[in-house]
This record gives structure tokens, sequence and C-alpha cells, in this order.
């Protein structure tokens, strides 16, 4: 009977032992490297996935027309047709924006980017960049100029963020005023240290004086000499009135040292 209660406790600590390891074994973490790694390679299969669909439902055409005008050039070859049909009377008519519209529309956009997250935002500002200010149209240039300045203050402030330094600084009037007297590619851990020379020492009160604040909140009429050897010079200068009343109080010591 022993045996068998033996064997049983045996197999039942086994198989508890067993099913904690397996639990162990399926929990996984990550880091914010494979986090970042992982997102990646996921928003390039999305990309590929998105170049794909396009190049099955504009590729054949494309190859039509660079065929018909003997160029490689898609570009060229669009402003050709856009030429040729111009002179047969056949305008091709553009959307007209005003610059509140285009302003409007570009941010309405660039922020579909900012909620993305910010490696939507690098990414989409790196493709901007690749086109050139002077290829860009009106709008991708006012998204480009939102984006660019999103990128720019978050880089800032993860930067800030590496030394301990909230990102509300960034957005206080005093220190944006200050960074204006710097060159844009001044780091901005550079600018803050030299922003944080400029700003007042907070007064650190003695201990001690702290104290005797505390035990006496209120000036008296009158104190002991034991009671003013208490005070330091910083404790009168701090409160005239206290000076003022140990002053007074001098004439009632007699001659007590």
């Amino acid at each position: 009977m022993n045996e068998n209660e033996n064997l049983v406790t045996e197999v039942t600590e086994n198989t508890e032992q067993t099913a904690e390891q397996t639990q162990q074994q399926e929990v996984k973490t990550y880091t914010q490297e494979e986090v970042n790694a992982i997102v990646g390679k996921a928003k390039a299969r999305a990309k590929a996935s998105a170049e794909r669909a396009a190049e099955r439902k504009y590729g054949r055409l494309g190859d039509v027309v660079k065929a018909g005008l003997e160029t490689e050039d898609l570009d060229q070859a669009t402003d050709t047709l856009e030429k040729f049909y111009a002179s047969k009377g056949k305008i091709i008519q553009k959307p007209q924006y005003s610059a509140k519209d285009i302003e409007t529309l570009a941010r309405a956009d660039a922020n579909e980017f900012i909620n993305a997250g910010f490696e939507d935002v690098v990414d989409e500002v790196d493709r901007l960049a690749e086109i050139g200010i002077e290829n860009m149209t009106p709008m991708e240039k006012a998204k480009f100029k939102v984006l660019a300045e999103h990128r720019q203050s978050a880089e800032r402030a993860q930067e800030l963020e590496k030394i301990g330094v909230d990102k509300s600084v960034l957005e206080s009037p005093e220190f944006k005023e200050f960074q204006g007297m710097f060159k844009e590619n001044t780091p901005i851990s550079k600018v803050y240290e030299q922003f944080q020379k400029t700003q007042p020492k907070k007064e650190i009160k003695n201990p001690g004086s702290m104290k005797h604040q505390a035990a006496e909140p209120a000036i008296k009429d009158y104190y002991s000499y034991e009671e003013s050897l208490k005070f330091t010079k910083k404790d009168f200068d701090n409160n005239p009135a206290l000076y003022k009343a140990v002053c007074n109080s001098m004439p009632q010591w007699g001659n007590k040292k």
C-alpha cells in the first residue's frame, strides 16, 4: 500500500514539474529590438504587397506606353503623351487648390503618418526627400514640412529623454526662444546644457535654519540670549522682522553673554 502511495506521489510531482516547465517554455518575452525587427518585417511585407498590387494594375499599361513611345522613362513618356494630347486640344485638367486647401489636405495626410507611428513618419520623410524639393508638388512640399518638423521634434525629445530631461522642456516658450539662437544642426543636448546655465539656481535653505523656522513660525516679542544664538546671519538677512525682534530683546538680557 505504501509503495502504491509513493508511486502516485512521484507521478503527480513529475507531472506538475513537467507542466510547469512546459508553461515556462511557452512564455516568450521579446526585447525592444526584437519587437522593432518584427514590426519592420511586417511593414516591409505590406509595402511589397502594395507594390505588387500596383504593378499588376498599372504595370502592363506602363509597358505599353513606354514601348509605343520608345522610352524606358515612364515620366518622360507621360510628359510626351500630355503634350501630344494638348496639341489635339485635349487639355488635362488638374485639380486647382488654394494655398489654404493645400495646407489643410497636406496636414490631414501628414497626421495619418503621425498617428501610425514614428517609423512611418521616418519612412515617408525619407521617401519625399528622395524625390527632392524641386520635384515635389505643392501638396508634397506642405506635407514634407509638417512631417520633417514632427520628426525633428520627436528625435530631439528622445535625445533629451536619454539624459533624463522631460520633453515638456522643449515645449516651453523660454527654451524655444533660447534654442532659436543656435543653428538647426546643433545637438539639442548641447543647447539644453547652455540653457541650464542661464537659469537661476534654486536656493537651498540651510537645514538648521529651516528647522528653526519650523519651530518658530511667528515672530515673538522677546528672544532670550540663548535663542538668539540659534539664528544665523542668513536668517536675519532673510527675515528683517526677526532681526528687529532680537535687537529689541537685547536690553533685557542685562550683562548676560
